[in-house]
């Protein structure tokens, strides 16, 4: 189709002064755009930390109905001017809600602002703006509970300081727990109840009490917990028990670990010797705390030894090839016994081609400071055939647990090298108390 052309005559006054015009409007928009998005720049990357409130002014002087602008000058002026001259902020910060009252930083700034005012009523509208419009957001939560905090409306202080712990836990969880000890120290019932219901919540708090060295209300706390809930949050309850240990708390770690074992096999018991035949399929290691700990080294392998026992099918046995030193032997066992009481202890002991002038020894340790309790003799060089070590020991008052370790004796403080070659196993170990 033919395309018909539309010609201005550029002669007349009129046309000229219409087309002058309209340059005009586009030089200024172009400049007033330019500027304005040179103050959007400014305020977009702008650190409120960083930058100088003459920044700032710059910044809204470029973009004055920028909400952007007004915020971050609000911000600038509530960080470094005096606080009788906070009606600065506020106003540029009522501003900034009036330009954008669909974001939520605006309100919120607002609220925390109007409470440094000293208008709590007006702040906590704001904060619960804020919150309406970004109800999953953290910070909304945590600065209206902690106003709430500060007018002693507690219940409803902590609802929305959980609210925004559970949004950032890394960050405000700790908070959280900080203020609700502060607040209700001695009040067992009332923590409870600021913690809320969540199991995890919970177990997290029991935890930071016992960091804090608060052994009976964080022990509390985590009986408050059913048995699945405990067993459902296992990772906690091993930090737990990790905490206790390092505190001497030795039944209490037990008795955590026995609500966490996932059957009876696992069961800590006062007194025993945890697979003292080695029979049970266990996993020999850091993560069961009062389970057999194995290490090897390069020139002492140490495990299981499915073909040879003194009673069982299984015993374990120790491989040594060391030309020069081994300092010491990475199997020990924590255990937990009664105060003032004495103990039998026994066990068996076999040996293969053994050659050494310091050989392996069974102490047992107090695990509240590593005071020797008792001793056996050492494993008989060359070879032998099963035989008993046996002998008794006593705990103290402040006895919580014994550490039983398989160590080597000494070759002599002035021996400096001293190999050990051949073969040991270790079976049937027990604890007899005495009546």
């Amino acid at each position: 189709m033919p395309v018909e052309l539309i010609q201005i005559d550029t002669r007349k006054a009129v046309t000229r002064i219409v087309l002058a015009l309209l340059v005009v409007v586009a030089t200024l928009w172009s400049y007033y755009a330019f500027r304005w998005y040179i103050g959007n720049t400014m305020a977009e990357y702008f650190s409120a930390s960083g930058n100088t409130l003459h920044i700032a002014q710059v910044a809204n002087n470029l973009a004055p109905n920028d909400p952007l602008t007004n915020w971050r000058l609000g911000q600038v002026s509530q960080k470094t001017l005096p606080l009788d001259q906070s009606a600065v902020a506020l106003a540029e910060y009522e501003k900034a809600v009036g330009l954008s009252p669909s974001d939520y930083r605006m309100w919120m700034s607002l609220g925390v602002a109007r409470e440094q005012a000293g208008d709590a009523v007006k702040a906590e509208a704001a904060l619960r703006q804020s919150i309406a419009l970004a109800p999953s957001y953290a910070y909304p939560h945590w600065y209206l509970g902690n106003l709430l905090l500060r007018s002693a409306r507690y219940d409803e202080a902590f609802a929305e300081l959980r609210a925004a712990s559970e949004a950032y836990p890394e960050e405000l969880r700790p908070q959280l727990f900080n203020l609700i000890w502060q607040v209700y120290g001695g009040d067992f019932d009332s923590l409870v109840k600021a913690v809320g219901s969540n199991a995890e919540t919970r177990s997290q708090f029991a935890l930071y009490l016992l960091n804090q060295q608060k052994f009976d209300e964080g022990l509390r706390m985590w009986n408050v917990l059913s048995e699945v809930e405990k067993k459902a949050n296992k990772d906690i309850g091993d930090s737990i028990v990790s905490t206790l240990v390092a505190s001497a708390r030795f039944h209490d770690a037990a008795a955590v670990c026995n609500a966490l074992a996932l059957n009876s096999a696992y069961q800590v018991e006062e007194g025993r010797v945890d697979d003292g035949s080695f029979e049970e399929i266990f996993t020999y290691g850091p993560e069961v705390v009062f389970g057999w700990q194995v290490k090897s080294a390069p020139q002492a392998q140490i495990g299981i030894d499915p073909e040879v026992s003194h009673g069982g099918k299984r015993s374990l046995r120790l491989q040594f090839l060391v030309r020069s030193q081994l300092e010491g032997i990475g199997v020990s066992q924590l255990l937990t016994v009664a105060q003032n009481s004495t103990y039998d202890f026994e066990c068996f002991v076999r040996t293969d081609k053994l050659q050494t002038g310091g050989a392996p020894v069974v102490q047992i340790l107090d695990a509240n400071g590593a005071a020797l309790l008792g001793e056996s003799e050492v494993a008989p060089n060359g070879t032998n055939d099963w035989k008993r070590i046996a002998f008794t020991f006593k705990t103290t008052s402040k006895t919580e647990a014994v550490v039983l370790k398989i160590t080597r004796a000494s070759c002599g403080q002035e021996t400096t090298v001293c190999p050990i070659f051949g073969s040991v196993w270790y079976d049937d170990f027990s604890f007899k108390r005495h009546n």
